[in-house]
């Protein structure tokens, strides 16, 4: 019997030590592949024999072949990802925006100084007809600049919304691709060991889902993974996956938003609990970075436009006739093709909407406004896209805003008040005719025109409650384009340094999970040894067992 148990004792260690040789040789061909986890064979002893001699051992046994997966370093691995591809989408889209605000005479600033400071020259020769066709035309280029920016941003937002919807089909395909190899490693999961290859792979599509979304997952006890988004949406359960999509902003139909489809039909996603993924990035630039600085253009198109037209109003013509609007006047809610300044909710139940009209241009603010009842205060509140306390209704007039017809409102109804925010894309000359410029006064035909030309050193934007304070239209733009190019350099810098944390994540799981090629060559080299010994020791019993034979037949 002895000979008997060598053979299988060196039968079994060769088997062992062949399954290393076949594992360890496997983490070498996939040292290079992305995802890849290091494989280990895990060898346990075989029970031993009881005999008079005492317990025999039987050889070796492979339990299993495990897979180095540390669970911790995994997610930190995948949220470090997450908060990387927020930021750099953000940082790409602020750069492409900071190009609306041009520096220079190629910018709105410059060309706003020019047209005002031609009104110098129509000073000195009122009646010049080519004088005051220069001026036309410096009032036309005002205009083209500022809708030029607009259009320029309106040109970012609808690739935003395309990126948007790009990245919807690519969550939807690999929640589709976690819930078919969730339903294949639940079925092959078992006592013969976990499907290491198929675990590889899911952790592949939860890794290339965490680019685009910060997820959270939860293992079940049958193997399978569910993944969650936003304010705890299940995207993964099981075997069943649930789509997303892209849908417009219920509060602004220009916008993007995000929304989940089930049971109960397509439910919005708050943007403020997607905190990482680069489609968090694209919203929070859309909500965020790409309203203010639609806001701030509009605030100085605002300005610029009544205070111009304001002034023109009070001189008279060549004819003797008084001035009429030299810009459009897109506040006139009388006038066609004026700006829509109030946004119902898409979910409100009620018809009625409130009045917003333009107080005063020059205490505006670069901002937009939620108007809802707050039950606390039992009254209709305002509250700014930049924060801060919120206004009542009565004190929106010390930001510009006059607000009526808010008693015939539903409480639960929501606004979305846009008074300066697409202004800039509405603004144009509307006088057409040279000899219709408003340069003299009732007192000097050397009057009006030197008024309008003054207005380059008043401060025709950003008032306090109280009228004081505030910017020229050349200060304000350049502090615009400050504002921009702080926000560029801070995305900037956000998007480097969580790179590098991520970066530096994926060097730690790599180094737990990864293959280190020189440990794998010292371990072929110690798992060859041991399939030759395991050999040499079948060789020897193989050789016993001859022995016995051949004395057996004696």
């Amino acid at each position: 019997m002895s000979a008997f148990s060598l053979l299988s004792i060196g039968a079994s260690a060769m088997a062992a030590n062949y399954t290393a040789l076949q594992t360890t040789g496997n983490n070498i061909a996939n040292a290079n592949v992305a995802g890849y986890s290091r494989q280990r064979v895990e060898l346990t002893t075989a029970s031993s024999q009881s005999t008079r001699s005492g317990n025999l051992g039987q050889g070796v046994d492979v339990k299993n072949v495990s897979r180095a997966h540390d669970q911790f370093l995994a997610r930190e691995a995948a949220s470090a990802q997450s908060n990387a591809h927020m930021d750099k989408a953000r940082a790409s889209a602020l750069q492409r925006l900071e190009e609306a605000f041009r520096p220079g005479e190629t910018g709105v600033g410059y060309a706003a100084g020019q047209f005002l400071n031609a009104m110098t020259e129509l000073a000195s020769r009122p009646t010049d007809l080519a004088v005051r066709q220069t001026v036309l035309a410096r009032a036309d280029e005002v205009a083209t600049r500022f809708t030029a920016a607009s259009r320029h941003m309106d040109a970012i937002q609808a690739d935003v919304s395309a990126a948007l919807g790009e990245g919807v089909q690519r969550i939807n395909v690999l929640a589709e691709g976690l819930a078919h190899i969730n339903q294949k490693i639940v079925s092959v999961s078992g006592p013969q060991g976990a499907p290491n290859d198929m675990l590889d792979e899911r952790d592949r599509l939860l890794n290339q889902l965490s680019e685009k979304l910060l997820i959270k997952t939860v293992m079940s006890q049958d193997g399978s993974v569910s993944v969650f988004v936003g304010d705890g949406r299940p995207l993964v359960m099981g075997s069943e996956a649930r789509p997303l999509v892209a849908v417009k902003d219920p509060s602004d139909a220009g916008r993007s938003s995000l929304a989940m489809k089930d049971g109960a039909g397509t439910r919005l996603i708050d943007s403020d609990f997607l905190a990482g993924g680069e489609l968090a990035g694209l919203l929070k630039f859309q909500n965020e970075d790409l309203v203010q600085a639609r806001a701030l253009l509009g605030q100085m198109a605002a300005g610029l436009t009544t205070a111009v037209n304001t002034q023109h109003a009070l001189g008279t013509d060549l004819k003797g006739q008084p001035g009429g609007d030299l810009f459009f006047d897109f506040h006139d809610p009388a006038a066609p093709g004026s700006l829509a300044l109030v946004r119902p909710a898409a979910g409100n139940k009620d018809s009625a909407v409130p009045v917003l009209t333009i107080a005063d241009p020059a205490k505006l603010r670069a901002a937009e406004y939620t108007l809802a009842y707050d039950t606390v205060a039992d009254g209709w509140m305002l509250q700014s896209s930049q924060g801060g306390a919120k206004l009542s209704v009565a004190d929106a007039i010390t930001v510009g805003l006059n607000l009526t017809g808010v008693d015939a409102l539903n409480k639960g109804d929501r606004f979305l008040l846009q008074p300066v925010t697409y202004a800039a894309g509405a603004m144009r000359r509307q006088l057409s005719r040279p000899e219709d410029l408003a340069a003299a006064s009732s007192s000097s035909p050397n009057g009006n025109v030197l008024a309008l030309a003054a207005l380059a050193d008043q401060s025709l934007v950003g008032r306090s409650p109280g009228g004081q304070g505030g910017a020229t239209i050349t200060d304000a733009y350049a502090s615009a384009m400050a504002e921009m190019g702080t926000r560029v350099q801070g995305a900037t810098t956000a998007a480097d340094i969580s790179t590098s944390v991520a970066d530096q994540a994926e060097i730690r799981r790599s180094a737990s999970d990864g293959v280190n090629l020189d440990e794998e060559a010292a371990r072929l080299i110690q798992s060859q040894q041991a399939y030759q010994a395991s050999a040499k020791v079948l060789q020897v019993a193989q050789s016993i067992f001859d022995t016995l034979l051949q004395a057996a037949a004696v």
